[in-house]
């Protein structure tokens, strides 16, 4: 967890190499290696981890989805962290390994945030366009009944605030190319090639 939280990439490595236990929670957050590699914005801990986790007993045993949408100790995943601390490469790579993009918090920032409530919050454009592009929802509420577009307003983001305006003529939500192909059946995809 240390080497995770502080970036040091080739003690990540050397420990996921001897077998390190990537599911251990530590007793201050609940949190695991993931959720600090995402907190600390250390994408190239946090692509090691997950790659290790594909790999090992954890994809096996644990469920590989499971293990990138794991929560800690007040409800927040890897992706949580990421989006609310502005990590735009740690929120791709978690997206792009299967994080839910409209997962809601339990007791962390408002109950019922979902990353784009909490990238909203943090006034992160890179994180939110990465966001908005797998599929995030603008107008989705948190449990105090507030879209991410009120929750940038409040934080004084205006960019943040006019992308996620659900008033706005931009879609509610962007469809990423990739994710939509990924989703067509294999008779689609052979068209389009």
């Amino acid at each position: 967890m240390l080497a995770a939280m502080h970036g040091k990439i080739s003690c990540v490595r050397k420990l996921l190499e001897v077998g390190a236990n990537v599911l251990m929670f530590d007793s201050l957050h609940g949190r695991t290696c993931l959720h600090y590699a995402a907190y600390y914005g250390h994408a190239d801990c946090l692509q090691a981890i997950v790659s290790a986790a594909q790999s090992n007993h954890v994809a096996v045993s644990w469920g590989f989805a499971r293990f990138v949408n794991i929560r800690d100790g007040r409800g927040a995943t890897p992706l949580h962290l990421a989006s609310r601390r502005s990590r735009p490469e740690c929120v791709r790579i978690l997206l792009d390994n299967g994080a839910l993009v409209c997962a809601s918090t339990g007791g962390y920032g408002c109950p019922g945030s979902t990353p784009l409530h909490l990238a909203a919050r943090g006034g992160s454009l890179d994180c939110i366009r990465g966001l908005l592009a797998w599929g995030a929802d603008r107008a989705q509420r948190d449990g105090s009944g507030r879209m991410p577009y009120i929750v940038a307003l409040k934080h004084k983001h205006g960019a943040c605030a006019a992308m996620l305006n659900p008033s706005s003529t931009e879609p509610l939500v962007w469809p990423s190319p990739l994710k939509f192909i990924s989703e067509l059946n294999e008779e689609a995809k052979a068209l389009l090639e």
